[in-house]
């Protein structure tokens, strides 16, 4: 709220940032307020009327000269202070390194592990140095050893193909004698001695059976049988003979054949490789 005094001054509360503002400055210039405020609103009415008779007051430009010079001045000798103040500082930090530590001196606890550490990085060195050098004989080696290995597991694949089959031939043979000999218990527990083939009706000694067919049409015996009358004779039935007590079990564990085929199947791979031009197997060497 403004108000007027007797002598024609006008009186009125400032805001509060603008009053803090007047405070600062009047501190700043030594000057009281009224005077601070006395200039601010001389300077806000030139600029309004712009009014260019008004001479400029040659003793405010000095006193502000001098204040800026002032102001120069405190902030380069505070910054001297401050300079100097690290300066000093850092010197003690200098001062007190080289008071715990001499300029010549070392770390005698790293030496050896430092010493064993180049040790370690000169054996490496020649290790893969040699490494290189020996490169081309390492792999010739190795291709020498590669070629030895491919030709004994082709022989060895060989030589379990043969042994294959002659187990099969082996095999074969036995399960036939034990068919004539199942036959020839049949026959002599019925005390029969000779029996007509079912298929061809000729009349054949069990006893002198070497083979459960028979020798005249080779028809598969698959049992005798008493003759159903006085007249009649006795037969040998013919067919599929029933499957032998180990021979089903070899039927129930077919693994021993799984191995041959698979063996088998690697000798042929094996071959096919060893078959084929160098060039195809090992590639050009574009």
């Amino acid at each position: 709220m403004a108000s007027e005094n007797d002598d024609g001054g006008v009186s009125f509360a400032l805001p509060a940032e603008v009053d803090a503002w007047v405070a600062e400055t009047a501190e700043q210039r030594d000057e009281s307020r009224e005077e601070i405020c006395r200039r601010v609103v001389t300077a806000a009415h030139a600029i309004a009327t712009d009014d260019e008779s008004v001479p400029v007051d040659q003793r405010e430009l000095e006193d502000l000269e001098e204040q800026v010079e002032a102001d120069l001045e405190s902030h380069h000798e505070e910054f001297h202070e401050l300079l100097e103040d690290v300066r000093s500082r850092v010197i003690q930090v200098k001062r007190e390194a080289d008071a715990k530590a001499p300029a010549d001196h070392d770390h005698a606890e790293y030496e050896d592990d430092i010493a064993s550490m180049r040790t370690d990085l000169t054996d490496l060195e020649d290790h893969v140095s040699a490494g290189f050098e020996n490169f081309e004989d390492v792999l010739d080696y190795l291709f020498d050893q590669t070629d030895d290995l491919e030709e004994r597991s082709t022989v060895l694949a060989t030589a379990v193909v043969d042994l294959r089959d002659r187990w099969n031939a082996v095999a074969e043979r036995e399960r036939r004698r034990a068919a004539v000999e199942r036959l020839q218990l049949a026959a002599n527990q019925l005390g029969i001695r000779a029996a007509a083939c079912e298929d061809c009706d000729a009349s054949v000694d069990i006893a002198l059976l070497t083979a459960p067919e028979c020798p005249h049409c080779a028809s598969s015996f698959a049992d005798v049988t008493e003759r159903t009358s006085f007249f009649g004779s006795h037969i040998l039935e013919t067919g599929e003979p029933p499957a032998l007590e180990g021979q089903a079990r070899r039927e129930t564990q077919p693994t021993s054949d799984e191995v041959f085929e698979e063996l088998e199947s690697d000798a042929e791979t094996t071959r096919d490789r060893n078959s084929r031009p160098s060039s195809e197997v090992t590639g050009s060497d574009d």
